[in-house]
């Protein structure tokens, strides 16, 4: 993929040479030099008769008079230069000597180079062997640009972008080592700290660093601060003193952009030139940074994603070290007795935070489990000291603890009654196995079924489970008194409950009404304002055995 200087015998053109000029002799002497030179010729008579030879016939360059009727030689390269068929056709200015005024308009009307009368014949054919050759040069930077993009658009159409960054820049490398001709490849990272982590390293030259381990934080901070500068070149010396090269390799750094400062950088080698160092990267530099945009488009989001995942993560690890949350138990009574039979253990974050939605957020985090342990543990700690030993706790847990083996260690040991609320809201995949697993934390801990009538499976969780107990969901509680559907509705379950022995219990109880009603209904347990607010589970309670709760036996 490099590019030589193209030598004089390669330059030959099998499209002619266009000489313009409203002299006949000088047409003829142009004519006989360049063809005795080994070139095809055309020649006009005016500027008019030169453009409309153009629109019929393809030249490789035009030798232009400046200085002829109707239309002299600055208007010819006006036309020229405002058609895109003709924009980059070389055009030498051939003006009097003393016209330095035709030659100033030429050139700015887009001349490529001017020779002045008389003109020295060695000279003219020095001057168009020089214009074919850097026009021939140009447009084999051209072509080569054309096959490199052609190539990179299949590679970018064989990137998956839904895999993660890493696997992403891991498949751009394998793709782009052969695609583009390069020795090695490398897709570095920057993170909010400033550490430069590579993602993906590949090819046939060691850069002496390895996926997925942190640059020497000095060298990160370097790389990081030029890569806010723009794209640069290492000779393959300096490379090699920097641990970065093989044995002849220069390097292209190109920054990978991103909204506000580069979001990592991309490290391409290939062999110096031999006598032109990181002329072979320089030339392509400009390809190397549209290759670099492409990357940063299809690893952005991911990397973005990953960003906020982390520092996602970093909260949730200083929440659960900094033990930023406190539990509060809520009493369930006995609606014929005003007894308490137990209390149901929730979370509170000193940030305000809604607790399902820190839990969630936890899970997505990859901490689910951790910050669920580290909440059980502090309800079980809490309850052990403060609540009275004749009631039960109740606890809230995912599927994902009880298949853990978080639980098991947790709950070792406990003397109390323990009853875990499983959730309607998820699905459960195999019933047998979440069975078998809380079986197998001992006879002291029961099930219940939580938000009954309001989740995922409706009654498929009590039928499968076979739970100690079912809580009501609130939906089906608030307004009870005046709802004959929802009473209808409840009443079944009563008579379900007895038939299975099962507890159950209603949520979010806040009037008397509403407590009337479940009562003459059967259902025999409750939560919810009426029978007890949620208290700090560290304060110093009452913790009382009994609600004495104004106008509960006018009720009962």
């Amino acid at each position: 993929m490099m590019l030589h200087p193209i030598p004089a015998s390669e330059v030959r053109d099998h499209r002619p040479i266009l000489i313009v000029d409203d002299e006949p002799d000088l047409r003829r002497l142009f004519t006989r030099v360049l063809r005795d030179a080994g070139y095809e010729t055309l020649e006009a008579d005016d500027g008019v008769n030169a453009l409309k030879l153009l629109e019929e016939r393809e030249v490789s360059l035009v030798l232009l008079d400046s200085s002829m009727p109707r239309l002299d030689g600055p208007g010819v390269l006006r036309a020229l230069r405002a058609r895109d068929a003709t924009r980059t056709l070389p055009v030498i200015l051939v003006t009097g000597q003393a016209d330095l005024e035709d030659r100033v308009r030429g050139l700015e009307a887009g001349a490529d180079d001017y020779l002045a009368k008389p003109v020295a014949l060695d000279e003219l054919v020095a001057r168009v062997e020089a214009q074919l050759r850097s026009h021939a040069a140009l447009t084999d930077v051209f072509e080569q640009a054309t096959k490199e993009r052609r190539r990179l658009t299949g590679v970018l159409r064989r990137v998956r972008p839904d895999r993660s960054p890493e696997v992403v820049a891991q498949s751009f490398v394998a793709e782009l080592v052969p695609a583009l001709g390069l020795d090695s490849i490398a897709v570095l990272t920057f993170a909010a700290d400033g550490a430069a982590t590579p993602l993906a390293v590949g090819g046939n030259v060691r850069l002496q660093i390895r996926a997925g381990v942190p640059l020497q934080q000095a060298e990160g901070m370097r790389l990081r601060e030029r890569a806010a500068q723009g794209p640069w070149l290492e000779a393959g010396s300096a490379a090699r003193q920097r641990g970065r090269a093989g044995e002849h390799s220069d390097l292209a750094y190109v920054p990978l952009p991103g909204a506000d400062a580069p979001l990592g950088l991309l490290v391409l080698g290939l062999p110096a030139a031999i006598d032109r160092p990181s002329v072979a990267l320089s030339g392509r530099l400009a390809l190397f940074s549209e290759l670099a945009e492409m990357i940063a488009a299809v690893l952005g989001p991911g990397l973005d994603a990953d960003a906020t995942h982390r520092e996602d993560r970093l909260a949730i690890e200083r929440l659960i070290d900094s033990g930023a949350f406190t539990p509060f138990f809520q009493p369930i009574v006995d609606l014929g007795t005003g007894a308490v039979v137990g209390y149901e253990a929730m979370t509170r974050f000193a940030d305000g935070q809604r607790a399902d939605l820190a839990f969630t957020a936890a899970a997505q985090a990859g901490l689910g489990a951790e910050l669920e342990a580290a909440a059980i543990t502090a309800a079980i700690e809490a309850g052990t000291a403060a609540l009275p030993s004749s009631a039960y706790l109740s606890l809230n847990v995912s599927r994902e603890m009880v298949r853990s083996d978080h639980l098991g260690r947790l709950l070792a040991g406990q003397t109390r009654p323990i009853i875990l609320e499983i959730t309607e809201h998820v699905a459960i995949d195999d019933y047998a196995a979440l069975r078998r697993e809380l079986a197998a934390l001992g006879p002291t801990v029961g099930v219940a079924v939580d938000d009954a009538g309001a989740g995922y499976a409706s009654l498929r969780h009590i039928l499968e489970l076979a739970p100690q107990a079912v809580k009501l969901d609130i939906g089906l509680v608030r307004g009870i008194d005046a709802d004959p559907a929802r009473q209808a509705l409840i009443a079944g379950m009563s008579y379900f409950a007895v038939k299975r022995k099962i507890q159950l219990i209603a949520e979010g109880v806040e009037t008397q009404k509403e407590l009337g009603a479940l009562r003459s209904l059967g259902v025999h347990f409750g939560q919810g304002y009426l029978l007890g607010r949620p208290q700090d589970g560290r304060g110093p309670g009452p913790w009382p055995t009994r609600v004495a709760l104004q106008g509960l036996q006018d009720i009962l």
